[in-house]
This record gives C-alpha cells, structure tokens and sequence, in this order.
C-alpha cells in the first residue's frame, strides 16, 4: 500500500462481491459458448442441406429440382423475412446515415445484430447494478461497483480482440462475416470503455471520501498501482473518442494509428495494473494480449510467405493502371502459386502512399503463370482450365491477380492520381499483399443453388466475377446444381465498362457461359441508345451482353427468375448501401410467396 496507509474501500477486495463477481463472469463465459454453439448448430445444418442439394441436384435436369425450389416451413421464410435479412426499420440497413455538414454516422444493425447486441448489453447492465444494496457503509456498495465493472471490463476484452483480428478462427467456424463480427467489435468496445468509466468512477468516490480530492489526486501522481490504471483509463478514453464514426472516417489512417497505439497502452496498463496488486483477472488480460499479439504475427508471417520465395528469390510486382472515370486496375503478381476462393478479398499494402496502411480490395480475377512469365494478359481467349481457379499448391509457378478499384477519397484517390500522372497512365509501385480472406463465408455453397442472381454497383463487380467463373467451369463438368447465372452490373454511366469488360468476355468464353449465364448491364446517367450503339466496348458485348439505359430495378429481375424457378434461388449484392437496401427489400417481399430465397451481402464497414 502506498505510504504504509491502508485504504478500506478504495483500493484492495474489501467490499467487492468475489462470489458474485465469479457467478457473473461465468454466466457471461456461458453465454457467448451458448451462442457460438448455437450458430455452429445451425450451420452445419445449412450446410449439410447444401450439400446434399447440391450432390442430388448436380446430375438431374433443371425441372427435377422444383423440390429444392419450394419453402416447406412458412417459419423459416417468416424468420428470414422478419428477422435474418430484415433491417432495423422499414428499409434501410447498408445506406449511410449522414448528419450535418455530410458527416458520417454509419449504418444501421440489421434486427438480428441489434436483438444480440441489446440483449447482451441490457445483461451487463444488470450485472453491474446487481448489488448488495443493504451493505453498510455506502462506500462498500461503491466499492462493490467498482469491482464489478473492472471485472467486466477485463473480461470483455477477450471476445473483443477475438472478433478484431482478420484472421478470427469464428468466421470459417461460424461462416459469419468479418464485417459482422467488426459491427459487434465496435460495440463491445463501447461496453469495455463504459465499465472501464465506471470502475474509475467508483474508485474516485470513495478515494475523495475518504481523505478527500487532492489526496485522491497525489495518489494517482505518486502510487504506481494507480498510475497505471490511470493510462489505462486514458488510452480508453483516447479509443473512445477517435472511434466516433464521423472522426473515424474522416481520418481514418490516423484513426489507426492512434488506435493501435492507445490499445497497447491500455493493455500494458491493465497488465500492470492487476499485478502490482496480484489481482485475479489477471489470466484474461494475459489472454487478451497473447490472442492479439499472435494475430499480428501471423499476419505478419502471410505477408512474407505470399510476397517473397525464397527458392526463387522473387519478390511480388504490381502495375497500377489509370482507367477511365476515376479507376485503376492492379494487376498483382505473386512469387508462388495460392489457392484464392470465389468471393474472396484481399488487403494491399503501399508503403509509397501510406507506409504500413492495408486496404482490403475483392479480387476480380486470378490466373496462375509461368514463372519466367513477367506480363500476363489477362482476360485472352484461354481455354477453362487455364483460368481455373483450383491451383495445385505443388506448382512453385506464380499467380496473378486482378484488382479493380474505384478513386473515391484517401488511399484510393492518391493511387489514381499516381497512376494518372505517369507515362502512359501506367505505375510500378512496391507492395504487398495479405490474404486471401472469405469476405462471405456463408455463400461457399453457391453451387448448390438452381439459380444465381449477382447484383453489382460500380467497381463492386469484382466481387462476382470470380463466383461466376467457378460456377460456369464447374457447370461444365456437372458439378453444380446451378442452371441459371443472371449477373446485373448498375453502372453511372458507359465509361464505367472500361474497368471490367475484358473479364465479362473472359467469362463469356467458358462452353457453358451460353446455357446459363446472363450479363445484364443497367447505365443510369442520361445516355440515349444511339450513344450506347456507338460505344465501342458494348459492341463488342451487344450479341451477348443485354444493356438497358436507366436505373435497375432489383423487383422486376427477380420477378423474371422467380417466373420460372429452377431449384432455390441465391441473391447476392455488392454495392452502394442504397443498391444493397433496394435488393433486401425486393427479396422481403418475395420471402412470402413459397419459393426458397437466400440473400448474401458483400460489405465493409468501418
């Protein structure tokens, strides 16, 4: 004790409640292991039904799949329309929220992600006024406070640094987006930071009684024990305020810096804070901190593996090119050959533009090569198997990908005008690559639908091009269930083709593109069919490509599919927020006939 002096209620374990901060700390341990098998349950059960879909419905013609096709429990597709793919509201989910002077106050929870997070939170609130209220004096109910907050604090860190990490074991688990577990992330780091002010709170009440403010102050200023719970309070404080949407987005790379910095402070101070008094919680913030220190290094540990082999001393080379109206697209070549799913995305690293920033991009394309092979043309009139994305992990070949990315503002905007600047529009930056990542870890059973139906917005088609081609290489051998591929890509106007017009054609070449895949592109600025006659790029497309001018409408497409259904019907959207909210709605309103429709949406939030 600092200066011999022995303070009853304001430092120590007199007054708080061991027993029933244990009962709680368990009944919170229980519950998240209760909710994780609850996911995991259901599931394994959807994906032993897509399996078994899939197996049966791969070698039978589209008509024996109407089985498949037909909701038989008006429960589920209640839920589904209710609760699973419903927003908050009415209508919005994925469109920002924007308040004064354009400030962005980020999207709203889906009615399931805002049923778990208001259960939980309303349970934390409960155990933390779960007291002893006929304890006597008031200072040992205070006391009791105290206890009980720090002690949630500390135990919520664990599930949070578990859901922030990239490489979070859950989300393959529980096939659960990053982003989902991002959104659950922010929130369970308000919790943190709210106890966290409630333990510091309680502890300065009963400090200032019990010999007064100044003396609490030097106690702070000369006692180690509380110096260190004091940075830790501070670096709360500090993650509190620069994680309020307006600011985050605003500067987000400082944001992460002064986040990662403030984390590892409040870490460090914990850590201290609870040893210097041998305190029990101790093993969790241990945990805490080995969980995030280990993903780091193994994020560090894929960045070395995917861009550098040491057998042939290749590093990995990107060409960066400017395309029209304000895109680039990097074309990124990897020393070693990977395996890189359908729907998956990437984080790339540009020390020239930000030194140790990543971003995450979808990959709109993969080709293995040779690896004497510098340039590899993309998007040529290969034969399935060249762009096949199953690669052998034996071949020490390279791959190559493909990344389209639109300017918007930091990052993005800079690698543009870097691009833009140089002769011939054409940048060879240094870089790296981390990944790859399932962005939707849920939609791995896309073949074991009779229908596809890929909604893109702008450079969001990147998402879909490599789905796409898995389903039509695998539709080749009858491997899939998938008889229908309707891709629809909004785009603002005509120039936009110019970002992925090779790869549409790369995709039109597969045997079965002509059986079952559709291409339908909707330009919405003011462009007459005489100027989209004279477009180039779609002239090329016209035999194949359907091109209508104006905005798409996600209700009359699936209306199209839906009128003659061929098994269960998949909907996935990468897009604007608006996009993605104009097609949750569409496929509500359809959950209520009998017909079986499952939505995916590819997002990121930050």
């Amino acid at each position: 004790m600092d200066n011999n002096t022995t303070y009853e209620y304001s430092r120590g374990l007199d007054g708080v409640n061991m027993s029933r901060d244990i009962l709680f700390s368990r009944t919170v341990m229980a519950c998240f292991i209760f909710l994780g098998l609850s996911f995991l349950a259901v599931r394994s059960a959807q994906s032993t039904h897509a399996y078994l879909r899939q197996a049966i419905a791969s070698a039978s013609p589209p008509q024996a799949q109407a089985f498949w096709g037909l909701e038989s429990s008006r429960l589920r597709a209640r839920l589904k329309r209710h609760l699973l793919y419903a927003p908050l509201g009415v209508r919005r989910h994925s469109r920002e929220l924007r308040g004064v002077a354009g400030a962005h106050l980020g999207t709203l929870p889906s009615r399931l992600q805002a049923a778990i997070l208001l259960l939980y939170l309303a349970s934390q609130v409960v155990y933390c006024a779960w007291l002893d209220y006929a304890a006597n004096p008031r200072a040992a109910l205070v006391a009791e406070i105290r206890g009980r907050a720090g002690t949630l604090a500390v135990l919520n860190m664990v599930p949070l640094f578990i859901l922030a990490g990239r490489n979070n074991p859950l989300i393959p688990l529980l096939a659960i987006s990053f982003n989902s577990y991002n959104l659950l992330h922010r929130w369970l780091g308000r919790i943190v930071v709210f106890e966290a002010a409630v333990h510091t709170a309680a502890w300065m009440v009963n400090a200032t009684d019990e010999q007064g403010f100044t003396e609490m102050l030097q106690r702070l200023h000369r006692t180690p024990f509380f110096q260190w719970g004091c940075l830790a309070a501070a670096a709360f404080s500090i993650l509190f305020m620069t994680s309020l949407s307006p600011l985050r987005h605003a500067f987000y790379e400082t944001f992460l810096h002064l986040h990662l910095l403030a984390v590892a402070a409040a870490v460090l101070g914990i850590a201290m804070h609870l040893h210097l008094d041998a305190l029990p919680q101790q093993p969790w913030i241990r945990a805490a901190a080995i969980l995030w220190v280990a993903e780091r290094s193994l994020r560090l540990f894929r960045l070395f593996y995917l861009n550098y082999s040491v057998t042939s001393g290749q590093r990995t080379v990107l060409t960066v090119q400017a395309l029209p109206f304000e895109a680039c697209k990097v074309t990124v070549r990897l020393p070693r050959r990977i395996h890189l799913p359908p729907g998956c995305h990437i984080y790339l690293y540009l020390p020239a533009l930000s030194w140790w920033m990543s971003h995450p991009f979808s990959v709109a394309w993969v080709q293995p090569g040779k690896s004497n092979q510098d340039d590899i043309e993309l998007g040529h009139a290969a034969t399935p198997e060249e762009v096949s994305c199953s690669i052998d992990a034996t071949d020490k070949s390279t791959t190559t990908l493909v990344l389209v990315i639109a300017a918007r503002a930091g990052m993005t905007r800079k690698l543009y005008d870097r691009a833009r600047a140089c002769p011939d529009r054409l940048w060879h930056p240094s870089g790296l690559l981390e990944g790859p990542y399932a962005t939707n870890p849920g939609a791995c059973s896309m073949g074991s639908y009779g229908a596809v139906v890929l909604f893109a917005g702008g450079s969001g088609i990147t998402h879909h091009l490599l789905p796409a081609r898995d389903l039509l290489l695998r539709a080749s051998g009858a491997q899939v269930a998938t008889r229908r591929i309707c891709l629809v890509w909004c785009l603002r106007c005509d120039a936009q083709l110019a970002w992925a017009h090779d790869l549409l054609k790369a995709l039109l070449l597969f045997p079965a593109a002509q059986d079952i895949l559709t291409i339908k592109l909707y330009i919405s600025s003011q462009t007459t069919e005489e100027e989209l006659a004279s477009n180039s790029i779609l002239s090329s497309l016209a035999s194949s490509v359907q091109v209508f001018s104006g905005r798409c409408q996600p209700g009359r497409i699936l209306d199209e599919v839906l009128a003659d259904p061929v098994g269960a019907t998949l909907v996935s959207v990468c897009g604007p927020g608006c996009l993605a909210d104009e097609i949750r709605s569409a496929c509500r309103n359809r959950l209520a006939s009998s017909v079986v429709i499952d939505l995916v949406e590819a997002a990121f939030t930050w």
